[in-house]
């Protein structure tokens, strides 16, 4: 790869990380950018989750409803498992080589992967072909998902100015529920347009070629963005440094802000597949309501959470960012077992109000984490640390909830699960903050 060089007045612009080396238009381009492409993996989500039971009878046709929602959910959780390898690929790709380099190759495999999909024969077609193909293309986006969340925080976090770093990291959030909020009623569009008979034949295959397309559009615009100045900083500087240490042993010296990464990932990412991805579901499998109830809820909890995601990015600029999520925490932990027990017992307006709390909560997570995780790593080895450490605690703990939680059920009886797996969530971010150094409108560290 081509090495980047800065003329004087550039490097003087970066050297502090502080300057105004990112015009308000160059800011704009990467915000949109990075956000377009994030928007294309929770499209994706966004489909799994409103499709699942098509997706199973197209791809794992049983005589059990149960067995096939098994099965589509571990298809899912399979892009989650592979992860780590995509994080550890694209994170020295992105520290070596640049964040433009590693989120364009990234969003590349991405679109690939997605309009593949909509291209696999059913499995009464070829058989068992037809779910190989679904997983290998699952893994495959999984891997391209190991350098994009975390590529594209970074590359936000080092175009914006230390005062607004928050506020602008959040639209990467901002831009993710749009996506999820985008897929499901383009779902909900193409179904109702097409009827049950013609989207189990074809016209599942319609979303996945939106989402294609969408990631081929993301390319296109992250291909005009320049890289950003702290990377073009570290390239000028990298002839007058003395030898350094094995890359890995740089990423290994970041162990414990590694742990911490990977602890505020997971309950960041245990409350949006319980509360979006799994709750919705939830209502329908083990509570008894109607399937329209539950998507009008989903979709109306989505809608509140991205109306306000920027707001509260703008309150973590203001207040601190580690205020923020350990108030987050601390409603998980409290409010979750009453809001639990309340949607059991007592109907329909305490699932309102329950699913408003729980919203309320994420929140805090929602417009802050982007910018606390981007802040915790040195320049040289922060895309390798935040794809590891974010991508090994997704694919635990986060993708795998839905499966988890429907195994635990199943087997327990116990249909509080998902609140107790919410506070183990939360407990986890506590211990996580504990320590933890809070840079609101501070320069990352160099």
């Amino acid at each position: 790869m081509k090495e980047i060089t800065l003329d004087a007045s550039t490097a003087e612009e970066v050297k502090d990380h502080r300057g105004p080396a990112t015009p308000d238009r160059t800011l704009t381009r990467a915000v949109t950018g990075v956000t377009l492409g994030n928007m294309v993996e929770w499209f994706d989500f966004a489909i799994y989750s409103s499709m699942s039971t098509l997706l199973a009878k197209v791809f794992f046709p049983t005589s059990n409803s149960y067995n096939e929602l098994i099965a589509i959910y571990a298809a899912f959780a399979a892009g989650f498992l592979i992860r780590p390898l995509g994080g550890l690929l694209f994170g020295p790709i992105g520290d070596k080589y640049g964040r433009r380099t590693a989120l364009v190759a990234s969003i590349s495999l991405m679109a690939t992967a997605t309009l593949a999909i909509a291209l696999i024969p059913s499995y009464h077609s070829i058989g068992l072909a037809a779910p190989i193909l679904l997983v290998v293309m699952r893994m495959l986006q999984g891997l391209s998902t190991g350098g994009e969340y975390g590529g594209s925080c970074i590359f936000i976090a080092e175009h914006s100015p230390d005062k607004r770093r928050t506020f602008f990291t959040s639209w990467l959030e901002f831009g993710n529920i749009a996506g999820f909020l985008v897929g499901g009623v383009i779902v909900n569009l193409i179904s109702s347009l097409l009827g049950a008979e013609t989207m189990l034949a074809w016209g599942w295959r319609v979303p996945f070629v939106i989402a294609g397309l969408m990631g081929i559009v993301a390319l296109f615009i992250r291909l005009r963005v320049d890289e950003t100045p702290v990377f073009r900083q570290m390239q000028a500087n990298k002839s007058h440094q003395p030898a350094r240490p094995p890359f890995w042993k740089l990423v290994a010296s970041e162990w414990p802000q590694l742990l911490r990464s990977a602890g505020l990932v997971a309950t960041f990412n245990i409350n949006y597949y319980i509360v979006l991805g799994y709750l919705p579901s939830y209502l329908v499998s083990f509570l008894g309501r109607s399937e329209q109830f539950s998507a009008t809820l989903s979709m109306t909890a989505t809608l509140a959470l991205l109306l306000f995601i920027p707001l509260f990015g703008m309150l973590g600029d203001r207040i601190g960012r580690k205020r923020m999520l350990v108030t987050g925490c601390l409603m998980m932990l409290f409010c979750v077992l009453p809001i639990f027990w309340a949607i059991q017992t007592q109907g329909l307006a305490a699932i309102i109000l329950g699913m408003a709390v729980l919203i309320l909560a994420m929140l805090f997570f929602e417009g802050t984490i982007p910018a606390t995780l981007t802040s915790m790593f040195g320049a040289t080895v922060r895309y390798s640390c935040f794809a590891i450490s974010y991508n090994v605690s997704v694919s635990a703990l986060g993708g795998t909830a839905p499966l988890i939680n429907t195994w635990l059920i199943k087997e327990t009886g116990l249909t509080i699960i998902p609140a107790l797996y919410l506070m183990g969530g939360a407990l986890l971010g506590l211990l996580a903050l504990w320590g933890l150094r809070d840079r609101t409108g501070q320069p990352m560290p160099s």
